[in-house]
């Protein structure tokens, strides 16, 4: 367990990488459950607290994050907000 502050900008970020992970998976079938109450978690945490995130979510989250920066990297985007939010979660 590890205490993450979150920005409005980290939260929306966090969101937008987890939305199309979301997505895919319940158009394959997959279970949604865990990736949706960790979406609602973070949509419902007020901004700039401090909250508590288990190993498999920072992981988790890590993982979509790096996705979603790797995406934007491809197509010649910024990723100032992708970078600032892996570094939170490292």
């Amino acid at each position: 367990m590890r205490k993450i502050k979150l920005t409005r900008a980290n939260k929306s970020i966090l969101l937008k990488a987890l939305a199309p992970y979301y997505y895919r998976e319940r158009a394959l079938g997959h279970s949604t459950q865990e990736v949706g109450k960790l979406i609602l978690k973070i949509n419902s945490l007020p901004v700039d607290k401090k909250a508590t995130f288990s190993t498999e979510e920072i992981r988790f989250m890590r993982t979509t994050i790096n996705r979603l920066r790797n995406e934007r990297l491809s197509k010649g985007q910024y990723t100032d907000a992708t970078d600032d939010m892996l570094l939170k979660l490292i």
